[in-house]
């Protein structure tokens, strides 16, 4: 006999009333213990608290969904179960299936309304709610010091004893400042086939008595950027060998782009970003980041190897800068330029004669060379078409570094065992203006500029995902590296899809589990029905939490015959809805057969 709409009305009517009273007690504790967290760590004031909890509340609201319903089910239908009203729907040949229909319409409800909110109000509130915490950078910077003495950027690292927010009353516009007493920023460097990131070696070192951190962000959508202006301090770098060193009354440090702490993360994107970048893993910033290095390798060995072949076909190769000046190297036959290491090195050949003819032999680099040699290469600067300088060397050493942001090239050339030449002679520059005594007693006089990117290297950032996971770009950076991220994009993508439909799905499941306990327990009392249903909600939702984990926990190795991440933390996220599901058609099935 199928139950009337009257009682199917007052039913759903009362399951209703408990679900949205249970829903909204519950959204309101979790949103007051989402603030526990930037309360103690960041730092809130009055109009950041109003704004959390007004985008906490409708993510607290979706994740309340669950337990409100098998809460609400429990409460309805154990006190019909209490009062004998079962008993009477039974006289009157009602079956228990058909007077719990009523709670199956509002399971589908809220599981339909769940997934809605999971797949796209809840990503943009949640991102909202992290923009507020992170919206004052710097005094998040300032807190991380003042625990931990450190914070990471990227490829820097900033130490500080003290940091703290200076008393400004007027800044400009998207500026902030920090004070750090007694800081060191060093600069690390991965070094190449390390797979492991963590592995780093300092490089390079800035330390002074006090600073101010100054964070620009010119706007919203670009990463912030950091300049620190260092009073009473040097800069120095790790190997002192042959190296310069500094020591200012005031120097600046940057600026350098830091990685906005809002990092890229699967619960901020709605489906449709969800689905945009599993189909476009490219775009993913994870991805982005470490192509980065793929696509820095690339350009700088590709300019250098261009200007070789150059070099070496023509003897002479023009550098136009982007501020109109020029330098012209040119050459005679018995040099030729080659890579060693990162450095183009333009100089006298290795030394091939016979084992007696030594005196025929060039001079080991290191040793001071003869006049003659001093005269091997040639370097012009013109300005405005005329020639505003001239060098001679024995040799130029020259290093690359791509700007991808502005299609530009800087270009760093130090000439060894160099003079200069002028209309009123040659004069030996050793110790001179702009260069030091090293390398083997021979003069260096390093020249810096900037020249404009070739399109043939600005090409090179425009090969597609696959060419960098190729046995070709092997060379290029830490492969590993890039499939590991690769690997953990694609698991967070998968696992959080699967998670949204789960935790909807759940709502159905529990309402089934809640009917059935409910008609077993005989109690509308609403402790009773918390109990009861707390362990089901608890299971399914821990499952889920722990299956995500499972999903992210990517390990460099892979044993052999291991089941692999993703398939298990899958499973482990559908588990817990499984496991309700055959509890709730048992417990169903055996009330049927009462």
């Amino acid at each position: 006999m199928r139950i009337s709409f009257t009682l199917s009305r007052y039913i759903f009517a009362d399951l209703l009333r408990i679900f949205l009273m249970a829903s909204g007690a519950l959204a309101g504790i979790m949103s007051f213990g989402g603030l526990l967290r930037p309360l103690t760590q960041q730092g809130l004031d009055a109009s950041q608290v109003g704004k959390l909890l007004t985008y906490f509340t409708p993510a607290m609201t979706a994740y309340s969904f669950p337990i409100a319903a098998l809460f609400a089910t429990t409460v309805v239908y154990g006190r019909l179960s209490a009062d004998n009203e079962l008993t009477a729907c039974r006289a009157a040949g009602l079956s228990l299936l058909s007077v719990a229909m009523p709670a199956f319409v509002l399971g589908l409800l809220v599981a339909l309304v769940s997934f809605l909110f999971l797949s796209f109000v809840v990503p943009a509130f949640t991102l909202k709610a992290e923009e507020v915490v992170y919206s004052n950078i710097a005094k998040l910077i300032a807190g991380r010091i003042e625990r931990s003495h450190q914070i990471p950027l990227t490829t820097y690292t900033v130490f500080a004893q003290e940091a703290y927010l200076p008393p400004v009353e007027s800044l400009r516009s998207r500026e902030q400042q920090v004070v750090l007493v007694g800081p060191t920023i060093v600069r690390f460097k991965q070094p190449m086939g390390k797979e492991d990131p963590s592995y780093r070696v300092a490089e390079e070192f800035w330390t002074a008595s006090s600073a101010t951190a100054y964070i620009t962000q010119t706007d919203d959508t670009a990463n912030p950027q950091l300049t620190v202006a260092l009073r009473d301090g040097m800069t120095f770098p790790r190997n002192l060998a042959g190296a310069m060193t500094g020591a200012v009354g005031a120097t600046q440090f940057g600026p350098v782009p830091i990685q906005s702490p809002i990092k890229e993360n699967s619960k901020f994107m709605d489906l449709r970003q969800l689905r945009h970048l599993y189909e476009h893993r490219e775009d993913s910033r994870k991805i982005q980041d470490n192509l980065s290095t793929f696509i820095q390798h690339d350009q700088q060995f590709g300019y250098l190897k261009a200007v070789e072949n150059e070099l070496n076909g023509t003897h002479r190769y023009l550098f136009q800068t982007a501020g109109g000046e020029e330098y012209l190297l040119s050459f005679g036959e018995d040099v030729v330029a080659a890579m060693q290491g990162e450095d183009l090195v333009v100089g006298a050949p290795p030394a091939t004669a016979p084992a007696g003819a030594a005196s025929t032999k060039s001079a080991p680099r290191g040793s001071a060379p003869a006049p003659d040699a001093e005269k091997r290469l040639r370097v012009q600067r013109r300005v405005n078409g005329r020639v505003d300088g001239e060098w001679r060397a024995a040799e130029a050493r020259l290093q690359a570094h791509p700007r991808r942001a502005t299609e530009q090239v800087d270009v760093s050339m130090k000439l060894l065992g160099v003079i200069m030449t002028s209309a009123a002679g040659v004069t030996d520059v050793a110790g001179g203006a702009g260069a030091v005594q090293n390398e083997g007693g021979r003069a260096v006089l390093p020249i810096g500029f900037r020249v404009t990117m070739p399109q043939k290297i600005l090409d090179l950032a425009r090969r597609p995902l696959e060419y960098y996971l190729s046995p070709a770009a092997a060379a290029s950076g830490n492969q590993p590296r890039l499939k590991h991220e690769l690997t953990k994009v694609t698991n967070d993508i998968v696992s959080e899809s699967h998670s949204r439909a789960a935790f909807a799905l759940s709502c159905l499941i529990l309402v089934m589990v809640g009917c059935a306990l409910g008609m077993m327990f005989r109690s509308g009392n609403f402790l009773t029905a918390f109990a009861v249903s707390f362990v089901p909600a608890l299971m399914g939702i821990t499952l889920i939490i722990a299956g995500q984990q499972t999903c992210g926990n990517v390990p460099w190795t892979l044993p052999p015959n291991a089941i692999e991440p993703l398939k298990m933390g899958v499973f482990v996220i559908w588990s817990g809805n499984i496991v309700n599901f055959v509890i709730a058609t048992a417990l169903l099935w055996r009330l049927s057969r009462i």
